[in-house]
Order: C-alpha cells, then structure tokens, then sequence
C-alpha cells in the first residue's frame, strides 16, 4: 500500500470519484467486488490509473484489471470498507448530491490509517 500526505489523499480521493462517476457494481459480495466501466466514461477512466488509487486505498488487498472487459475485481477487507461504502461509491454517478458524504468518509478512512501509522 502507498503511504499518503493529505496532498495525495485528495487526489486519490478526487481520482476515485472519477472512476466512481463512470462505473457501476457489476458484482458484489463482501469482500470482493467488480465494478464495470460504463462504454460513456471510458476515456476518462482511461485516463487515470485505476490500480494505483484503488490499491492506496486503506483496506484494498488486491486489484485486477480486465481492460478487455472494461472491468476491475477488488478484494478488500470488509473491517475497514462496509458494503454500504462500496455502495455509495456506485451510486455517486447517478446521485452527485451524495459525493460530498463520500468524500467525508473516505477522508476520514484515510485520517483512521494515519492513526493507526502512528503505533
């Protein structure tokens, strides 16, 4: 995992509203989710690279891209990304008034794992 200055952390946090605006859950299950670039957004998720944000994020343990099938698989711990985290994300898309509240809560992921750097 990539350590991050809180610099960092609003641009990851930025890029993966980026992503989170042009994909949809294809699949989910706690734990492990896929998530489907939408055939509009592909040039603007092309542009960012996925793997690095979504695996800086605390609690990511892995990422696999299927740029064929537009389409990424996350494994992550369920501790420390809830289902409902993963389901906001999915509907910042179609619902921008709840970006500010995800923003919120991935902030303060990122403020928990500094913490937790800390010992």
């Amino acid at each position: 995992m990539i350590k991050t200055d809180k610099i960092d952390e609003d641009k990851l946090i930025e890029g993966l509203l980026r992503i989170a605006s042009n994909i949809k859950i294809a699949h989910h299950i706690p734990g492990r989710i896929r998530l489907k670039a939408s055939l509009s957004g592909l040039n603007s998720v092309q542009e960012i690279d996925i793997k690095k944000i979504v695996g800086s994020i605390p609690g990511i343990l892995s990422v696999r891209i299927n740029p064929f099938g537009m389409s990424a698989i996350i494994e992550y711990d369920q501790e420390q990304l809830p289902c409902d985290l993963w389901v906001s994300l999915g509907e910042v898309g179609k619902r921008p008034e709840i970006a500010a509240r995800v923003v919120e809560r991935l902030q303060t992921l990122f403020s928990d794992r500094r913490r937790y750097e800390q010992f």
